[in-house]
């Protein structure tokens, strides 16, 4: 079983990922042979391509952003279908005679290594593992909120220029009244 070895030392950016790195690697590729081929000029299959590599990344992208094992998972088997489907695309363009087999091959080279990538991220997701480091993750994320929460109020105790907002009202109040 592939692991990802990023998820496992904790990643802080979805660009840090593996499989992001390999998706967007196979996106660009194709997008440089939708430029210089005769595919080009086909809107439709084009269109179609582009849309299916542009997939993977952005569903890696968004799952990461959701802070949690089982919805990241989820995003990470959309982007192993939209990563098949393009292998898919990749083969009516043969078949068309936009590309030859060879091309191919080598875009199919690059959209294997993305779905290995991406199939271990899926499997360590889905892993007890990943459960506890996220469990982890998020008892230091609230630890680290109240010690910054205490540190702000200690700070403002030792601080005289700092007053209460509701204490300064409470002074224009009783002034007033009188």
């Amino acid at each position: 079983m592939l692991r990802s070895v990023a998820m496992s030392k904790g990643v802080d950016r979805f660009t840090n990922l593996r499989a992001w790195q390999a998706c967007d690697a196979y996106k660009k590729a194709v997008y440089r042979l939708c430029l210089e081929s005769p595919l080009s000029r086909d809107w439709k299959r084009r269109d179609q391509l582009e849309e299916s590599v542009a997939g993977p990344p952005g569903h890696l992208s968004e799952g990461f952003g959701r802070f949690s094992p089982p919805d990241f998972a989820r995003f990470t088997v959309i982007a192993r279908s939209s990563l098949m489907e393009s292998q898919n695309h990749l083969r009516d363009a043969v078949d068309k005679n936009y590309i030859t087999e060879e091309t191919r091959l080598q875009l199919d080279a690059l959209a294997e290594i993305a779905l290995q990538e991406v199939t271990g991220l899926m499997e360590y997701l889905q892993s007890p593992e990943a459960l506890r480091n996220a469990r982890r993750a998020r008892e230091r994320r609230i630890a680290s909120r109240e010690q910054r929460r205490r540190t702000g109020i200690s700070q403002r105790t030792r601080n005289p220029r700092t007053r209460n907002p509701r204490t300064r009202t409470h002074e224009h109040r009783t002034r007033n009244r009188t």
